[in-house]
């Protein structure tokens, strides 16, 4: 009787909370860190899911990354905003939606 084989995880699998550490590594950081500082600054992450999870912070546009190599920009955490606290509304929707007296 063979024993069952233990499924593998794929080499390049990132969770949501690898993704928050690395983003919260790069807010952390005095100054711009650069691409190749990162396997420093998250040591259990493998270089592949490290590029994995740059490349997906970069496409959502979370990091801005230079032609050098640097993130210059992280975006911050900020509480989910409703609609009307940023919605810009004029003078006519603001007097419609007002409430009657």
């Amino acid at each position: 009787m063979r024993k069952p084989r233990r499924k593998l995880k794929p080499a390049n699998e990132v969770s949501e909370g690898d993704i928050n550490a690395l983003l919260q590594a790069i807010e952390d950081f005095g100054g711009y860190p650069r691409l190749k500082d990162l396997g420093r600054m998250a040591p259990l992450l493998t270089p592949l899911q490290i590029n994995v999870i740059v490349r997906y912070l970069e496409g959502s546009g979370a990091i801005v990354i230079d032609t050098e190599g640097y993130i210059v920009w992280a975006r911050k955490e900020q509480d989910q905003l409703t609609l009307g606290e940023v919605a810009e509304l004029s003078g006519d929707l603001k007097k419609y939606l007002k409430p009657k007296e």
